[in-house]
């Protein structure tokens, strides 16, 4: 070991913030030259590796298969030379609360995972063997393959997706961003068999070739000492391939060549939206320029929301509701700088006016020269915010340090102490300012507008089919933009007002955390709630409100109109939450059940007062006439659009409006706001406070009593004026209580709608069974269910998702509504919904009998109960999280803030036989008794195509899992390939191979069967359940299920330092 590896930078040397008790070491390899950063967290209960290659979709290129490199990061995991079951590394994670996950980016590939502590060396043994010595197996890449396919065809209707491959269309063809990088099965399968390619080999050839240790960068933290991490390093990851490859260089090319820019692009988006993009090109990548940012010196003054930027004067004429402006790099030697602009329909009228202003602030900017001033408040907020750094999660550090890891090596510009602060402005360099401000011109600039306003398109994008025009822009506009002056109402903000002085840290930090806030008003109209940090020490806090107005929910008319108020005051509060932005301070508002949700957090200094301007528009608020058309606009085609979004991410929005009392459709809210008038508007803001209010407030983080006390006299001040809702407490609990539908017990139920994208080929199943309601006397069903939920999560994975490639998205998981608990299965798919649903079926009979009868031994169950119990106890790593379990437990109407830790204490008590009868009970699919299920149906429009041959290769497949016959996936493959999908033959054959290992009627069983499932792969008897197809039909048929109550008294939280306030 003492000459095993050489140090780049010992903690000692490494420039850390101010709290962070973590140790470093950043060492090399000498066996493979593998950079490497171990870090010691003595107090984490969550370890987690990553590793990046410097390596990605970029490489596909030499190979001539688009998306072999993000193939190979699917196939990758899929079993190893020393661990050989496809499904061992997930299953390990699994069995220790862990979790894996990959990205593949341009030139890049990113590993990670995460486990309890105590299992961080299995974990990286079998991590580590992925890049020594994977398998690659033909039976897994038949699959992947199609893992990959439906991963693309998950983001065809994506609007991002689509115009990110149309701008490569349009790009270099010499240069690698020139390509499709995500594949799918015709580049993967087709196109390479066409040719006599045979992937798996051209996979291997790029792997040997392109997944070098010295372009690998390791991450690993834990809780053991830095010399056992740097020792594990050494042991499981010296034995990876070092070829000695140079990083990616493409011989000077840049990204477009000089005919490519000047260049108008026009696209018909999925999203009805205008959009229009300019977007500069940077022959640079900036990395030397990593100490001075200039790039962050154009987005802070191009991105600025505040008076006499461009997006105050856009809003002004009603031309642009969000603007958006920042540099990235694309790859080595290329970066662009982009300026988004969300048009209204006066704006795409007007975008080429939009243009010329732009023009005209850089003309301000060039006028002016660099500023020092703004310069140093970047600077200076750099500084604060690295050093008040909190911890992120164990994933999230290891992923994103080994994704920059190589910007610190011997041969780049940032000094290895600086691996964790590399963020910081530090040197104010007015030459590189310039210089960066000369590429923002008009001959360096490239357009996209999109619209579904826009005519003739003749051109059709070969991945995504996007219909688009690709011209010059316009000659006249150009000129104009070169000739662009000051414009007398562009100019620079004021000096920021919010930031930071005192960084005072209150209090001390205690033994043992306090796992509640504590009570400190408690009246029929408010109550606040309070608790001084007392473990993360930072000089930051968080001040959450929820104000309750019944006006808000009494109808959809209401709800709608309370959508547009909330638009319309953020809309006013912008340049105040823009200048806070700027200084670590956060603002959300929005629109919430029955009044608005209200959080404000950051440095603690100056929160108080940034609250009382936010509650002082907020409780005096007028709608405005000359924003209500564009926010009415912004906040319609909201309501539109996520009828378009990815089915999964849709599904789970249409279960909770279907179960969840005063919740409406957005379709149902369509045909409302369409009526509403300024005029509605404003007599429903006056009418607003009329039925009273009720205020929930919790103060949380760098504050003392005092403080808290100041927090809530402010708030009972914003609020005075209006009534209370109720005469008691227990009333206004009633009151602000929102319930949920319960299912009958026996009941399936099952709701369908068609997706809105007609294009979609995806639909989507969400699987629901309904165990019992929320209330302390069923926490131990809650628990069982939870269990469940950790034990059925990778069967669930690997049987739908990784053998039967049903889609890219399998998932399944504990699930809450307002009332009640259950679990949930959630597959998107080509393939029916009603399929789906058979599937999932067919999944948890195998489910019983195999991972709860053959497979769940004493010692397996324990590492289950063992797993759950530590995802219960993981630790709080930052205040963020603090305030989000805390705020959850407030407005959930339960209160119960020590729910993890003592279920953790009641899981011990579990026995493996009660978890049996309660799968019997609840998940049986034919004789469970003490449960309902839903089955919610998102539906393509497009009717899936039929390939006879796939049929059959599922419908063998299935029947072997079914019937459990023992023969691998991949020696059936081998069969159905051999006996060209012949269904007898398939089966003499299967025969012949197992011989007496099978039943005496196996051949006409499995020709019936088999036939059958390939004729009709969905079984008669589904689809299941009474049918709804409206929500309020639904509802008009169920019972609500009971307002939320506290699990303990609230006088149970009384402030023990202090009288309540009551």
């Amino acid at each position: 070991m003492k000459h095993a590896y050489t140090i780049l930078a010992d903690d000692a040397a490494i420039e850390k913030p101010l709290l962070d008790d973590r140790s470093y070491r950043f060492l090399k390899l000498e066996a493979n030259n593998l950079h490497v950063l171990v870090i010691n967290d003595p107090t984490t209960d969550r370890s987690a590796a990553s590793l990046d290659v410097n390596v990605g979709s970029f490489a596909d290129k030499k190979y001539t298969v688009p998306g072999l490199a993000h193939f190979c990061e699917h196939l990758l995991f899929m079993g190893t030379a020393k661990y050989p079951e496809e499904n061992e590394y997930s299953s390990y994670l699994s069995k220790h609360s862990g979790y894996s996950n990959a990205y593949t980016a341009a030139e890049h590939t990113n590993y990670y995972f995460e486990v309890s502590s105590d299992y961080l060396e299995g974990a990286l043994d079998r991590f580590a063997q992925f890049f020594i010595s994977p398998l690659f197996s033909k039976s897994c890449k038949d699959r992947e393959i199609k893992a990959v396919d439906s991963e693309n065809k998950k983001n065809l209707q994506n609007d991002h997706w689509r115009m990110y491959q149309l701008d490569k269309l349009t790009s270099n063809t010499d240069h690698p961003y020139n390509g499709f990088s995500t594949g799918n099965y015709q580049t993967l399968h087709e196109e390479p068999e066409s040719r006599g390619l045979n992937v798996r080999d051209v996979l291997l050839e790029f792997y040997k070739e392109q997944y070098s240790s010295n372009l690998m960068s390791l991450v690993v933290l834990g809780k053991e000492s830095l010399d056992d991490l740097t020792q594990w390093s050494i042991t499981k990851f010296s034995d990876i391939p070092n070829t000695e490859l140079s990083r990616p260089s493409y011989k000077g090319e840049l990204i477009y060549k000089p005919a490519q820019l000047g260049k108008l692009t026009k696209a018909i988006p999925i999203m009805d939206s205008h959009k229009l993009e300019l977007s500069f090109l940077i022959p640079d990548d900036q990395e030397r320029n990593w100490d001075c940012k200039p790039s962050g010196y154009y987005s802070h003054l191009l991105g600025h929301e505040t008076k006499g930027s461009i997006l105050h004067y856009m809003k002004q004429k009603n031309w642009v509701n969000e603007l958006s402006a920042g540099g990235m790099k694309v790859c080595q030697g290329n970066s662009l700088f982009m300026i988004e602009f969300e048009l209204t329909p006066l704006g795409l009228e007007n975008w080429e006016e939009i243009v010329v202003h732009v023009f005209e602030y850089l003309a301000m900017l060039k006028l002016l020269g660099p500023q020092e001033w703004v310069w140093k408040e970047n600077s200076d907020m750099s500084k604060i915010n690295f050093r008040f750094k909190q911890k992120l999660g164990t994933s999230s550090t290891v992923s994103k340090m080994s994704n920059k890891l190589y910007q610190f090596t011997e041969d780049a510009y940032i000094p290895p102490e600086n691996l964790l602060n590399s963020s910081v402005v530090r040197e104010f360099n007015a030459d590189e300012i310039t210089k960066y401000g000369s590429y923002l011109s008009p001959d360096n600039l490239r357009i996209s507008l999109t619209s579904q306003n826009l005519k003739d398109l003749e051109e059709t994008e070969r991945w995504y089919g996007t219909e688009y025009s690709y011209d010059d822009i316009p000659s006249e506009l150009l000129e104009k933009s070169r000739l662009a002056s000051v414009n007398a109402d562009l100019h620079l903000p004021l000096p920021n007002k919010f930031i930071p002085q005192d960084f005072n840290v209150k209090g001390e930090k205690a033994d043992k955390s306090l796992g509640h806030p504590y009570l400190i008003t408690n009246t029929n109209k408010f109550e606040t709630w309070f608790k001084q940090d007392d473990q993360f020490r930072v000089p930051k806090g968080h001040i959450n409100l929820t104000i309750h107005a019944p006006t808000l929910s009494k109808s959809i008319s209401s709800v709608v109109q309370g959508s547009l108020l909330s638009e319309l005051i953020e809309d006013e509060l912008n340049e105040i939450k823009y200048y806070a932005s700027m200084v670590g301070l956060s603002l959300q508002i929005h629109q919430f059940r029955d009044g608005f949700s209200l959080k404000v957090g950051g440095y603690n200094d100056k929160l108080p007062e940034f609250l009382r301007q936010i509650l002082e528009v907020l409780t005096s608020f007028k709608p405005k006439p000359e924003r209500f058309e564009s926010i009415k606009y912004k906040v319609t085609q909201e309501l539109k659009n996520f009828g378009y979004e990815i089915p999964y991410s849709q599904i789970g929005t249409h279960f909770l409006q279907l179960v969840n009392e005063r919740t409406y459709t957005d379709i149902d809210k369509l045909e409302v706001i369409k009526d509403i008038t300024f005029e509605d508007l404003s007599k429903f803001a006056e009418n607003f406070w009329d039925e009273g209010t009720y205020v929930q407030t919790l103060v949380l983080g760098n504050f003392d009593h005092s403080n808290a006390l100041e927090v809530d006299k402010l708030v009972k001040e914003s609020f005075k004026e209006y009534k209370e809702l109720n005469v008691s407490v227990d009333a206004v609990r009633e009151a602000i209580g929102f319930q949920s539908f319960t299912l009958e017990v026996g009941e399936h139920a099952r709701y369908e709608l068609l997706l809105q994208d007609a294009k979609n080929v995806n639909s989507c199943l969400e699987y629901f069974v309904e165990v019992g309601r929320l209330e302390p006397s069923n926490n131990r069903l809650r628990l069982l269910t939870d269990l469940l939920a950790t034990t059925i999560h990778e069967p669930c994975f690997n049987q739908l998702r990784t053998k039967e490639q049903l889609g890219y998205v399998v998932f399944s998981g504990y699930r809450l509504s307002r009332s009640y608990f259950g679990l949930r299965f959630l597959v998107q798919s080509e393939r029916p919904c009603d399929y789906l649903e058979f599937r999932v079926e067919e999944f948890l009979k195998k489910f019983k009998k195999k991972n709860l009868g053959e497979e769940l031994s004493d010692e397996a169950f324990a590492k289950f109960k063992q797993s759950l119990k530590n995802k219960k106890l993981t630790k709080l790593k930052n205040l963020n999280e603090e305030c989000a379990r805390f705020w959850n437990s407030i407005n959930d109407g339960y209160y119960d803030f020590e729910q993890k830790v003592n279920d953790a204490e009641e899981l011990d008590s579990i026995t493996k036989e009660e978890f049996l009868q309660f799968f019997n009970d609840y998940f049986d699919v034919e004789n469970a008794s003490k449960s309902g299920k839903l089955s919610v149906y998102l539906k393509s429009q497009k009717t899936p195509e039929a390939d006879e041959n796939k049929l059959f290769s599922s419908a063998v497949h299935n029947y072997a899992t079914k019937y459990d016959l023992p023969i691998t996936l991949e020696a059936i493959d081998s069969i159905i390939e051999a006996k060209e999908s012949n269904t007898d033959s398939v089966a003499d054959e299967i025969a012949t191979r197992l011989g007496e290992k099978l039943p005496t009627n196996f051949s006409t069983q499995f020709v019936l069967e088999v036939s059958d499932r390939t004729t009709s792969p969905t079984p008669p008897e589904f689809p299941k359940g009474e049918l709804f197809t409206l929500s309020d039909k639904f509802k008009e048929l169920h019972a609500k299920g009971g307002r939320p109550q506290p699990v303990n008294p609230l006088p149970t939280f009384y402030y023990s330092k202090g009288e309540p306030r009551l």
